[in-house]
């Protein structure tokens, strides 16, 4: 190549062969990723139990949240869980809690996950996990139910209490209880 040549490279760039590497996501995780995604809005819908004060529902979605979020990592907890359960929110006719619910279970996901990994993912510290992560779902939701829909406290609080409790400490237990068998089972990559 010659200096004039429009296919070199400018004089102030190095080589190809020099360039550092950018940091992409490997296609095992995109589809790891785009499974648990799907999964999270199957289980979701499938487990639908409405509560019509409030349009909100009851489901076990929330297992598959935590279960992503205890194995796979944060990212993998915030990313599956957020986007599946607003997809499910879409598909199912709440479209107006998509948003929310982004927010909600993407923050569950990944504080579930940074919080289970602490002590190198022991036990007690991927319940920790659950519970924190859960502990902000429910305030979320709370919060943008009062705030942002204007639904009202008292309905607010009569959700969280029946509908929004319940489902982390169910979906938390069936998270946990399938993240243990699974990271047991299966050899992971370094």
């Amino acid at each position: 190549m010659t200096e004039n040549d429009p296919q070199s490279p400018p004089a102030d760039q190095p080589p190809l062969e020099e360039m550092p590497k950018a940091n992409f996501v490997s296609p095992r995780t995109v589809a790891v990723y785009g499974v648990l995604t799907a999964l999270t809005a199957a289980v979701t819908i499938l487990t639908v139990i409405p509560f019509p004060p409030t349009k909100g529902y009851f489901n076990l979605g929330e297992a598959m949240v935590f279960f992503s979020a205890l194995v796979f990592g944060w990212r993998a907890g915030a990313i599956c869980g957020g986007v599946g359960s607003a997809i499910a929110d879409v598909i199912i006719g709440y479209g107006a809690f998509a948003p929310v619910t982004l927010a909600a279970k993407g923050v569950e996901g990944c504080v579930a996950g940074l919080i289970s990994k602490f002590k190198g993912g022991k036990k007690w510290s991927s319940v920790l996990g659950i519970f924190c992560g859960g502990v902000c779902m429910v305030s979320i939701y709370y919060l943008a139910e009062v705030y942002l829909l204007d639904i009202g406290q008292g309905v607010a609080l009569t959700e969280l209490l029946t509908v929004n409790i319940p489902q982390v400490a169910i979906g938390g237990t069936l998270g946990f209880v399938l993240a243990h068998y699974v990271r047991k089972s299966i050899r992971f990559p370094k």
